[in-house]
């Protein structure tokens, strides 16, 4: 379903000229801001709206031009609204602005669908407070091409109501993230717990540990957490590592053979998924902080809501599968990206760079990051009343601090295809983890050549 809205801001109608007197020469139009009509495209559900009502509303505090802003929020899948904006750019009928993950700067910069940020970003102070790390996540060949719109956590959240039935104290329970973060509590150990909370009744067999259940970039964190990396951005080049992909593959799999996920679990629908964890039936779950809100609005509303999740839901840093390495989180900045006059067929982007630094500032941003549980962009919204109030956002803020991203590469789509098809196969039990591994390897050799480092 595809949803529009409209909203003109307009300065107010300046006032008629006085008449000018017979044979005097007509006074000379009064100047101001160019009137610019501009559209913005974004990909969003309801909780998230304002990633097209922000820059609606950031539209009225801009100076430089008079505009007239129109959106489309279109909560369809990502797959279909990435192909819409693909045909609208070849047919040179683009937005004036998308919106899209970060790993989409490569592929629409090289195909020229989208115009580089430096300038843009040098012209308006709003962009100096963004946080500097991020700006990482839209760098293509050593330029910035967009600017972050929302960015989160993967957390994972453990139910503190099961540990406590398996004997836990309110001081290990509080301990945990802690233990996580320093590389303290591994994923060793969370299997073990999961495991002994099968074996004493405290969870159902099969739901000490859910992972998400559908394709994404989440389960590459534990390729991360045995010492994997992605890419090597001095020879810009993709990268695997073999030892780490055949350890990712084997928890996978793991996990399946300790009875702590259910066998041929992925491809579970997400509505079942959601129902499960919010209510308290698994003991942990690999998650991100954006669905707090949707659970709290869509799943356990009638239980309390968010307090019904703050009773019992804990949340840490994915542990690492090392002993004494820190826990780390994958983040998928949102961006917004300027098109090219050669994708939108218009001459809008001095306009567009103009309400995107409006829309980039803690009273926009946190609308954002409050209503739908997204960490903020903005150093200064750690401190802005309304981000600083949130309890799950203000205790997860921290994460930022142990993030990486999938690379921003022309070829990244292909490679995540590779290596995912290959662990499905491992968890599954279709392949050992080891021939997974070895087979995912060869498979990114052959179809992406000297485009991969093999370590």
């Amino acid at each position: 379903m595809v949803l529009s809205l409209t909203v003109a801001a307009c300065a107010a109608p300046t006032p008629a000229a006085p008449a000018t007197g017979v044979g005097e020469a007509p006074a000379a139009p009064p100047e101001g801001p160019a009137e610019v009509e501009l559209t913005v495209w974004v990909q969003g559900n309801e909780v998230e709206h304002w990633r097209l009502d922000g820059p609606i509303l950031a539209a009225e505090q801009v100076t430089d031009y008079k505009l007239k802003v129109t959106g489309i929020r279109d909560d369809a899948g990502w797959a279909d609204y990435k192909k819409k904006f693909t045909l609208a750019a070849e047919a040179g009928e683009a937005p004036d602005i998308v919106l899209s993950g970060h790993e989409d700067v490569p592929v629409w910069a090289n195909a020229g669908y989208i115009v580089e940020f430096t300038e843009c970003k040098a012209r308006y102070p709003e962009f100096d407070d963004v946080i500097e790390s991020l700006w990482d996540s839209t760098m293509w060949q050593g330029k910035i091409w967009a600017v972050p719109q929302d960015t989160e956590a993967r957390p994972m959240f453990f139910n503190k109501t099961k540990l406590q039935e398996l004997g836990w104290s309110e001081e290990e329970i509080a301990a945990l993230p802690d233990r996580i973060r320093t590389g303290d509590f591994t994923l060793d150990d969370l299997i073990a717990t999961a495991k002994e909370a099968v074996e004493k009744g405290v969870v159902e067999p099969g739901y000490g540990y859910w992972h998400r259940p559908r394709k994404g970039g989440d389960f590459l964190q534990y390729y991360f957490s045995y010492g994997g990396r992605l890419y090597d951005p001095e020879q810009d080049k993709l990268v695997v590592v073999r030892d780490a992909l055949e350890k990712w593959y084997a928890f996978q799999r793991r996990v399946v053979e300790e009875g702590i996920t259910p066998a041929n679990f992925i491809g579970t629908e997400w509505s079942i998924w959601h129902d499960t964890v919010s209510h308290g039936k698994a003991l942990f779950w690999n998650g991100g902080i954006w669905q707090w809100a949707d659970w709290a609005a869509n799943y356990v509303k009638d239980l309390g809501g968010q307090e019904y999740l703050f009773s019992f839901v804990g949340y840490a840093l994915q542990p690492s599968g090392v002993k004494g390495q820190p826990g780390g989180t994958l983040s998928h900045p949102l961006v917004y990206m300027i098109t090219s006059e050669k994708a939108s067929g218009k001459k809008n982007q001095d306009a567009a760079c103009a309400l995107l630094a409006k829309t980039t500032t803690p009273e926009i941003n946190t609308l954002h990051a409050v209503g739908s549980t997204h960490l903020g962009i903005l150093k200064s919204q750690a401190n802005f009343p309304e981000y600083a109030n949130d309890r799950l956002l203000s205790e997860t803020l921290y994460m930022l601090d142990y993030n990486y991203y999938q690379p921003n590469h022309v070829m990244y789509g292909p490679y995540f295809d590779i290596v995912w098809d290959f662990m499905v196969k491992a968890e599954n039990g279709e392949m050992s983890p080891s021939d997974a591994a070895r087979g995912a390897v060869e498979l990114l050799q052959t179809e992406l050549g000297d485009v991969v480092i093999v370590e």
